[in-house]
């Protein structure tokens, strides 16, 4: 069979490298696979195992659903996985009845599902990347056996030492990001201090000299240390030296960095909030939780999973690596593949007629000022609570 990762690119965040485990597992297993990207790749090449290929356009070109349909022609493919690309998703009511379509929702924000409710008449199935996803939606849809939960996975470097001390380290992935909780993890650090709290933090992330000047004025800022984007065996070598990762999010659809902190042996610390988070962690086995906005409960978890990391070591290096590697995520897909190649062809509501140009949606908030932009997000980013509350509106 011929299957094709449908991305964005791949700078597209969490997803490509969740359709590159994806395509290198497919290849493995025999399949003629190929990743086509609507941009030009910048660093994913073809390699041996499967395809890499580009339909070398732009974000929003109204001419992709026509190009996608001319390069299906020329490319049979068996089973398209379309992967949170707007441009792209466009031409599933086109395509002919021969080809199978699995569409994959990364993220609860409507704007990456609503696709999905729309054209399920047109689609074959629905993959969902955990249940706090497919709960948004599932509701919605005419057919729910189209929609199945299919976790992430990832590949983990080298199994951490478990006989080796750690100092009590935390790290934070989230930059300045608001949404990710670096405005919580200023209040946290000054309570953990307050409770003599004597480890470092490793801070990675884009984070700007603004934002920088407030990570200096917290007390024994000489203990934080800012790394910005670094690459991912940085994180992993650092992850493997720290007991606990602050995942404070308020919205979180899966958590690659959560399981990715976890097989080398961090504990996540968590706000007690519905997020693919509570989905990958058990609490007080793998995982521990404060309710939402209490700062104080946050830091004396943090001191809990610090004081008795040797009761949590193993089950989350277990819990990372036995259930999200990427080839526990490709059985999930394998057998999806194959139960819908066993369905009789869908005639889809608009074959063979010539496909309309894209038009890309307008999101209302990007119309404000710049200046007025960031002044609503840092004070959305400030309240645990109001993100919280307010965390499905991203992209209004």
């Amino acid at each position: 069979m011929k299957l094709c990762w449908l991305i964005p690119g791949d700078k597209s965040g969490g997803i490509s490298p969740v359709a590159l485990s994806c395509c290198r597992q497919a290849a493995k297993a025999g399949y003629e696979t190929t990743m086509l990207m609507l941009t030009q790749p910048s660093w994913m090449s073809s390699n041996d195992d499967f395809r890499v290929s580009s339909l070398g356009l732009y974000g929003s070109a109204p001419e992709t659903p026509k190009v996608l349909l001319q390069w299906l022609n020329e490319n049979p493919q068996d089973v398209l996985l379309f992967n949170a690309c707007g441009e792209l998703d466009a031409v599933i009511a086109y395509l002919p009845p021969n080809i199978k379509c699995v569409f994959v929702v990364h993220d609860t924000m409507p704007g990456y599902w609503q696709r999905a409710v729309a054209e399920e008449d047109n689609l074959e199935a629905i993959a969902a990347v955990s249940e706090t996803v497919a709960s948004k939606f599932r509701h919605r849809l005419k057919q729910k056996t189209k929609l199945s939960v299919i976790y992430n996975g990832s590949v983990f470097p080298e199994r951490p030492e478990l006989n080796v001390t750690r100092p009590n380290n935390l790290i934070f992935l989230g930059g300045e990001n608001p949404t990710k909780g670096a405005f919580d993890v200023l209040k946290l650090w000054k309570h953990l201090i307050n409770l003599g709290f004597a480890g470092k933090l490793h801070w990675f992330g884009q984070v700007k000299p603004e934002f920088q000047s407030r990570i200096n004025q917290l007390p024994n800022s000489e203990r934080i240390h800012v790394y910005g984007h670094v690459e991912r065996d940085r994180i992993f070598s650092t992850a493997a030296s720290a007991k606990v990762l602050l995942m404070l999010s308020r919205v979180e659809p899966f958590g690659m960095a959560t399981i990715e902190a976890m097989s080398m042996g961090c504990v996540p610390v968590a706000w007690d909030v519905e997020t693919g988070t509570k989905e990958i962690t058990a609490a007080n086995k793998t995982g521990l939780f404060a309710p939402l906005d209490n700062t104080q409960a946050l830091a004396q978890q943090v001191l809990s999973a610090c004081d008795n990391y040797e009761l949590f070591q193993n089950a989350v290096i277990e819990r990372a690596r036995s259930d999200f590697d990427e080839a526990v995520m490709w059985r999930g897909y394998e057998s999806l593949i194959k139960h819908i190649s066993t369905l009789e062809p869908i005639e889809r509501s608009k074959k063979g007629q010539q496909p309309a140009a894209y038009q890309a949606p307008v999101y209302r908030f990007q119309l404000l000022p710049p200046g007025l932009r960031s002044a609503i997000r840092e004070l959305i980013g400030r309240s645990p609570v109001l993100g919280y509350w307010l965390r499905d509106m991203r992209g209004w």
